[in-house]
């Protein structure tokens, strides 16, 4: 009876803190909700919308049509958005400027898509892909946890094909139940009680009775070489790049001339100066074969980075399930490559690379960092590099480090400090003291910015947006201590892809900006945690079967 009360208060001092921070993050979250305001417009709605209607764009997308509304969002200090709706459709958007200047204007019905390329978003296409996916995934018997996880993922398509007829706001509540569900899920796979896998049969097994592991080892090869030619062909040959890629190309063809980005972006690349110094830095190679100046300049160089980055999460999945040891099951082999599949598969990933978007790049980085992740010292610099590029990985890192101890903890430091410092010091030389401040200023422009594409404006409550920041900040919280307590949770690989997966969906659902391109930063993880085969994924998984049928003894469990 002592040791249960002993063991009691223990666990009260230790989750006692906790408790005590989650719940102080989320009454500063309802506080600010009660007194946040919205920033002034620069430019009044009622003269913005005159002018825009003024705009041969805006006159051609609502010529023949009644009953259109208009809302004007603010888009920074001096400019407005004015955008047209007919019914739930945006039909045109218009850049107004103070003074009333029309800066820049799209008519949404002649775009054949918003961006990419328009041969991913056909419905034939994304049949096929979708078909692929269930047959990477499913499991029988149907009646499995599985296969709910693989419907979730795939009901996020529905807000794709909305999003692409510019459906924003229905777009945007489609994609909510998916990742709410995907959230949920993988924050119990990661930190809910241990579970044995229960019994199924991968579909891709059940619909080729006929044939062995190796044929089907083949034949996943061959599946794999098509759809990457398929990433190559679509991808390169996107005809609307997103502004994304424009941006950082730009910025680094003005890292190569020895000027930081920010402040110096060339004219109509509007807020390209936005990101962390690698997002420029890593296009550096790229721009110094493909400069990119204006936007008449191409951007092909940067639409194949793209490519081979989903190409290279493909290969870091694979690698995480397999291993590199020689002699490993066929089984463990063709699991690793369904689950590859599986991510090429997933629908909206080719629509996504074909926009030459960062996002993608940093879904490989992510990928990476799972497959490193028994080397606590290379997963802490590569997560460290993946916030330096894109600033919502920093929010992982602390997983990584808190239930190491020692030189083990030293050493993950060191390497965050090594990927670090380099990186302060670029900013330095090309910037002064002011470079790290410049950098800082620009990328704050993401946090204060107002957007139609947020799940809060859709569902109409965007004044409680610092709430969800707050809940975001407090599953960070619960999930570093429970490691720090409990260091051996970190032992398994799948739990923390899964832990990882679930705080990238929190941060993306409490910020002000969500885009279905977002999903490369998750989908390689679920892909890896929850819809690869239970029973195979993993080195010591295959170790206890192997030292079961005789082939090896078990070794003890690494230490995290």
């Amino acid at each position: 009876m002592l040791s249960v009360n002993r063991r009691r208060s223990d666990r009260w001092r230790v989750w006692a803190p906790v408790s005590c921070l989650v719940l102080a993050l989320l009454l500063a979250g309802i506080a600010v909700s009660l007194t946040r305001r919205q920033a002034p417009l620069p430019v009044s709605s009622r003269v913005a919308v005159r002018a825009a209607l003024q705009n041969p764009a805006a006159r051609h997308a609502l010529a023949g049509s009644r009953g259109a509304r208009t809302r004007t969002v603010r888009l920074d200090a001096r400019d407005d958005e004015v955008d047209f709706y007919i019914g739930g459709q945006i039909v045109a958007q218009v850049e107004v400027t103070v003074g009333g200047h029309v800066v820049a204007a799209a008519d949404n019905r002649i775009a054949r898509v918003p961006y990419g390329d328009w041969i991913a978003y056909q419905p034939a296409l994304l049949v096929v892909l979708c078909a692929l996916f269930v047959l990477m995934t499913a499991v029988t018997p149907w009646r499995r946890l599985r296969n709910f996880d693989v419907a979730a993922c795939l009901s996020l398509v529905v807000g794709v094909v909305l999003f692409q007829h510019l459906y924003l706001a229905a777009s945007l509540l489609a994609a909510l139940p998916g990742l709410a569900y995907l959230l949920l899920r993988c924050v119990l796979k990661a930190l809910g009680p241990a579970r044995e896998p229960t019994a199924a049969t991968p579909l891709f097994t059940t619909l080729t009775p006929g044939l062995d592991p190796a044929h089907r080892i083949k034949w996943l090869r061959g599946l794999l070489f098509v759809l990457a030619l398929v990433f190559v062909m679509v991808g390169v040959s996107s005809t609307e790049p997103l502004d994304v890629i424009y941006a950082a190309m730009a910025g680094a063809t003005r890292l190569i001339h020895g000027v930081l980005p920010y402040g110096h972006m060339p004219a109509g690349i509007v807020h390209g100066d936005t990101y962390p110094i690698l997002t420029y830095a890593l296009y550096a190679p790229v721009a110094l074969v493909a400069p990119v100046n204006s936007l008449w300049d191409g951007v092909d160089a940067g639409l194949m980075v793209a490519v081979l980055a989903a190409l290279i999460a493909a290969w870091a999945v694979f690698r995480s399930i397999v291993g590199r040891r020689s002699g490993r099951p066929p089984e463990l082999e063709e699991a690793g490559l369904r689950a590859a599949l599986a991510w090429l598969a997933f629908p909206p990933l080719l629509i996504t690379a074909s926009t030459g978007t960062t996002d993608v790049a940093l879904g490989a980085m992510l990928a990476i960092g799972v497959l490193l992740w028994r080397r606590p010292a290379a997963c802490s610099a590569v997560l460290a590099l993946a916030g330096w590029f894109k600033l919502a990985p920093f929010a992982l890192l602390p997983l990584g480090l808190a239930p190491l101890r020692g030189r083990r903890l030293a050493g993950a430091l060191a390497a965050v400090a090594a990927v670090s410092v380099p990186l302060l010091g670029l900013l330095v030389v090309l910037g002064g003291m002011r470079g790290p401040v410049d950098m800082v200023h620009a990328v704050s422009f993401q946090f204060g910015r107002d957007s139609l594409q947020s799940i809060w404006d859709a569902l109409g409550i965007d004044r409680f947006q610092p709430l969800g920041e707050a809940g975001a900040l407090g599953l960070v919280a619960v999930a570093v201590t429970r490691l720090w307590r409990e260091p051996e949770l970190a032992r398994d690989r799948t739990r923390m892809a899964a832990l990882m997966a679930g705080i990238l969906i929190a941060v993306q659902l409490a910020a002000s900006y969500w885009a279905f391109l977002y999903l490369a930063w998750v989908v390689p993880l679920v892909c890896f945690s929850l819809l690869a085969d239970g029973l195979t994924v993993g080195e010591t998984s295959w170790r206890t079967a192997s030292a079961r049928a005789g082939r090896e003894p078990v070794p003890a469990p690494l230490a995290p």
